[in-house]
């Protein structure tokens, strides 16, 4: 464009002044002064406007710039502007070209320029290893595919042996015969009309062990070899760019020799504080660090992370084991990778790795996310390499944070041998497995993938997931076996899934298969080698002692259900449940916690080793269990939180980490902390699918709807506790709406619905009594139509046979005790108590049912039997750790309502009494009963003493009777002592934050 021409122009036909001003002053329009300011206003480099007017040298930018401003002029002017519209300006330059030396800017600029005008540039350019070559091959490539009819582009990259890469066939002995097929491969390589060739060309090139040779079939250079053939002999049409390390051999005059240098420190640090935004002292560590290499700056800088072709990635030493590493971990995938497992893989540790390799892995929690760049480079490596990398991770030192990697890494590999043995070693890392489960099935053979299908199909079964499909493959591939020991593994799995369903009947039929009594008889050494070429007979005895130990351990599950303690006892008992192990022992201690054999319980349960952590979760959450109901609620709590971290640690269902939050809440209510109970069973009930979306409750046929229920049921005894019946009952109204729908585990589902409609009469119960369901809680002196609601309740569910299973006769002492405190009637209501007290099979259970029939004594006005019951059930409290480890605890709501039924009975003592009960409640954990323990004294001392303001004013000799009743007066002047926190909250309704 005459720039020059055009401002003549323009000058001769605007205005000859503006604003009172001679022609050439500052103000005239047009002038360079004013074109100048006007440059710089809009964020142009005035200085190059002469540049641009009289020489048409400057950037893109600022010649936008000035065309803009004349082109105002010119409107201004009413004349055209003179050589026509806008010059198109070229791409901007990336910034790796921009900011980082003038020669990559020239050659970049001169193959763009001469293909967009229509020519065919011919260009060399050299340098050595990080001068650049390859960034500008790549930024050449976008920018050429950008232009208006982009030309056909071929990129070549010849290094090393390029006979296969060129399709180079061996075309004969002779040298002339080798030149003339390099030659014919060369021809090959070129572009259609118009079209681009860049290569890239290494001193190290041959052809099958061949040198490049001439024409005449002499050696020649690399360089040589490619400006003979891909530059001199290109066709005509066809622009080429040439990449050489150096230009030795390269005929004279041939192209235009561009040579490339790093670009300078102080480039480079313009570069990196540009792009990353960090001061001088960090951009020259960096600098250093990268050894002025434009690829690795590059790659630091952010430029070509997400854009870069593999082959440049993986030309980086450091950046190929990198995506080899990775490639080992997770082909071909952008999630995030385990630290420990990429240094592992890596062989080092990724401080270690360059700035430049650790630029394309982005920190994600504990792990690192690779950017897309080089999750693609990853997947162009070849197997060798992958395997290397896995081979490194296998000799790394163990570590349990690498056993997912190490079995994927054993898959990988096909080592399914090793794969098994591993497994079997530690048999915790097969919940790693099931994801490798695809490649073990079309993988592994014989006797490996058998064992793997087992370790696949245990995992599953441990958690309950019996419909899980790789579950399901896992034990059918199982039942394809010849050696029936295996098939009777799986049928005893297929047993158990039946048993976890309520389906008892075909967990019998699946027991009683022939594959269960097929396997040879008699001790291992005297079986025939021969039974099976490639089942050895100690493989063969392994399967059929772990079926045959499973099968026992089912046995006494289907008699466990059907209430028939001693027939599981025997079957948990017996020797042959050895192989068994950690399983074997946590089922021995379940079914001793249901025969009411405590001690034995808690030692079985104990003896499940942490070495199998979901195992030994559940262990502590049986204990924890079996405490709350021995009264032992701060032990209880201890081993249930416990349960609760190990599930989640070891990969526990949300199903079972949501049972031993719900049981870890029921703790914190007996303890008197309802409120934070009741945020632990919000946690508990965010594990689940809610409600609202049956799909997911029901799906696949497994049981969250009746968990789900569960848990809400178990929710209103801490709504009751923190004084909320309504939202109780709506919450029992949800769980008895899961229940009602058809689904699986339908017994378990009609044993939920019988405890929920027990919580339901439990609601109107503390509605009738207008009291927060926190002890002491005493029976009613009148009647109410809660009450009576509550009482029909009860009497039907009492009314109805009971099984024999132990959680069903606990259902019914419960039923007995609250049927008591329903009754306004004290003589009906002993009569329950008696009940309840006939059946107690502990400490704790006696002290229950005493003190409420101590309650029930005192309202028929009987206080010295009534006392004779209160000092048994002390005793019995004090006999209630005995036997079982740890220390010793005791539930102090009990011990509360103990007292206030103990100050109820002697509170003819008047201020003696008092001050008993004031010494007698300084235990800590009696903190959230104190008011309601003050609260029945305050009631008995009204209604039992002679004089209760003088017996008031004994323990409090500032008080003075006046609009508050002695009871009240009471409760509140002994508030002040700490502690009243839960308590408050019941009342107020507060559920904390």
């Amino acid at each position: 464009m005459d720039w020059k021409g055009i401002l003549a122009d323009l000058r001769a036909h605007l205005p000859p002044t503006r604003a009172g001003g001679q022609p050439g002053n500052r103000s005239t329009r047009g002038s360079l002064r004013w074109l100048e300011a006007e440059m710089r206003a809009r964020g142009a480099n005035p200085a190059s406007l002469r540049n641009i007017v009289y020489r048409g040298v400057g950037t893109a930018a600022d010649k936008a710039a000035l065309h803009a401003i004349l082109a105002e002029l010119a409107r201004e002017a009413g004349r055209p502007l003179a050589g026509g519209g806008p010059a198109r300006a070229p791409d901007p330059l990336p910034p790796e070209l921009e900011l980082l030396g003038r020669s990559k800017k020239r050659a970049y600029k001169q193959v763009l320029a001469g293909v967009r005008a229509g020519r065919a540039p011919r260009l060399i350019v050299t340098g050595r290893a990080g001068a650049g070559k390859t960034i500008l091959l790549d930024h050449l490539e976008r920018g050429l595919a950008g232009l208006e009819g982009a030309p056909r582009v071929r990129r070549l990259h010849l290094s090393g042996d390029a006979a296969e890469g060129l399709g180079l066939t061996r075309g004969g002995t002779s040298f002339a015969q080798q030149a003339q097929a390099q030659a014919d491969a060369a021809r090959a390589v070129w572009p259609a009309l118009p079209g681009v060739l860049l290569a890239r060309v290494t001193a190290d090139l041959h052809f099958g062990g061949q040198p490049p040779r001439s024409a005449e079939g002499t050696p020649l250079s690399a360089a040589a070899w490619a400006a003979e053939h891909l530059l001199r002999r290109a066709p005509a049409g066809v622009a080429v760019l040439l990449a050489l390390e150096d230009a030795a051999g390269v005929p004279q005059g041939l192209a235009e020799v561009i040579e490339l240098r790093p670009p300078t420190p102080l480039e480079a640090r313009a570069y990196l504080m540009a792009r990353l935004g960090v001061g001088r002292e960090q951009a020259d560590a960096l600098v250093r660090e990268t050894g002025r290499h434009l690829d690795r700056l590059a790659l630091l800088g952010g430029s070509g992370t997400h854009g870069a072709a593999p082959e440049r990635l993986l030309a980086d030493p450091d950046v190929r084991r990198l995506a080899a590493a990775l490639a080992a971990l997770a082909p071909g995938g952008e999630d995030a990778v385990s630290g420990v497992a990429l240094a592992a893989a890596l062989g080092q540790p990724l401080a270690e790795l360059p700035p430049h390799a650790r630029a394309l892995l982005a920190p994600q929690g504990p792990g690192w996310t690779p950017l897309p760049a080089l999750s693609a480079a990853s997947a162009h490596l070849p197997p060798a390499e992958q395997g290397a990398a896995r081979r490194r991770l296998l000799a790394a030192p163990p570590d349990p944070d690498l056993a997912p990697a190490r079995l994927a890494a054993l898959a990988a590999l096909g080592e399914w041998e090793a794969l098994a043995a591993q497994v079997a070693a530690r048999p915790d890392e097969a919940r790693h497995l099931p994801p490798l489960w695809p490649q073990v099935r079309s993988g592994a053979r014989g006797a490996a993938r058998e064992a793997l299908a087992r370790a696949v199909a245990a995992h599953h079964a441990g958690r309950g997931e019996y419909d899980e499909p790789r579950a399901r493959d896992a034990l059918f591939t199982l039942l394809e076996s010849p050696t029936p020991a295996v098939r009777g593994w799986a049928r005893v799995k297929l047993a158990e899934s039946s048993v976890d369903a309520g389906n008892f009947g075909a967990a019998t039929a699946q027991l009683a298969h022939p594959d269960l009594g097929a396997a040879p008889a008699g001790p291992p050494g005297d079986w025939s080698p021969d039974w099976l070429p490639d089942r050895p007979p100690h493989w063969t005895a392994d399967w059929a002692a772990a079926a045959q130990a499973d099968a026992l351990l089912v046995q006494a599950a289907l008699a466990r259900w059907q209430g028939d303690l001693g027939a599981a006892t025997r079957a948990v008992s017996d020797p042959r449940t050895a192989p068994g192990g950690p399983r074997a022992h946590l089922w021995r201690g379940l079914i001793a916690k249901d025969a009411g054999d405590w001690e034995a319980a808690v030692r079985h349960l104990h003896l499940v080793p942490q070495t199998s952590p979901l195992l030994s979760a559940r262990a502590r959450y049986q204990e924890g269990d079996l405490r709350l109901r021995l009264g032992q609620p701060r032990a209880a709590l201890a081993a249930l939180e416990d349960a609760a971290a190990r599930l989640e640690a070891a990969g526990g269902g949300a199903e079972e980490r949501a049972r031993a939050l719900a049981r870890a809440a029921t703790a914190l209510r007996r303890l008197g902390r309802p409120a934070e109970g009741r945020r632990l069973l919000r946690r508990a009930l965010a594990l689940l699918p809610d409600e609202a979306d049956g799909a997911s409750l029901w799906e696949g046929g497994r049981a969250d709807a009746v968990l789900r229920a569960r848990l809400l049921s178990e929710g209103v005894p801490l709504h009751l506790a923190l004084g909320r019946p309504d939202e109780a009952l709506a919450d029992a109204a949800r769980a008895l709406h899961l229940l009602s729908r058809s689904g699986p585990r339908r017994p378990e589902a009609a044993y939920r619905t019988r405890r929920t409609g027990y919580r339901v009469a439990l609601a109107y119960l503390t509605r009738g009594m207008g009291l927060p369901y926190l002890q002491p809680f005493a029976g009613p002196e009148r009647d109410h139509p809660d009450l009576a609601h509550a009482r029909a309740l009860l009497d039907a569910e009492l009314s109805r046979p009971a099984a024999a299973s132990d959680r069903e006769q606990l259902l019914k002492f419960d039923l007995y005790l609250s049927r008591a405190l329903a009754d306004p009637d004290p003589a009906s209501a002993r009569e329950f108590t008696a009940r309840a007290l006939a059946m107690a099979d502990h400490p704790y259970a006696g002290a229950q049912a005493g003190a409420l029939h101590a309650e029930a004594l005192l309202r028929s006005g009987q206080s010295e039997a009534a006392l004779a019951q209160i000092n048994r059930a002390h005793a019995l409290v004090r006999r209630m750790s005995s036997g079982l480890p740890g220390l010793p605890d005791s539930d102090p709501g009990l011990t509360a309502q103990l007292l206030a039924l103990e100050a109820r009975a002697t509170m003819a003592g008047g201020e003696a009494t008092l001050r008993w009960l004031r010494d007698a409640l300084t235990d800590p954990a009696l903190a959230p009963f104190r008011s309601g323990v003050w609260r029945e004294a305050g009631r008995a001392l009204e209604a039992g003493h002679p004089h209760p303001e003088a017996a008031l004013r004994a323990l409090h000799p500032g008080w003075e009777a006046g609009r508050l009743r002695v009871r009240d007066a009471l409760r509140l002047l002994e508030a002040g002592q700490p502690g009243d926190g839960p308590r408050k909250a019941a009342r107020e309704g507060a559920d904390g934050p």
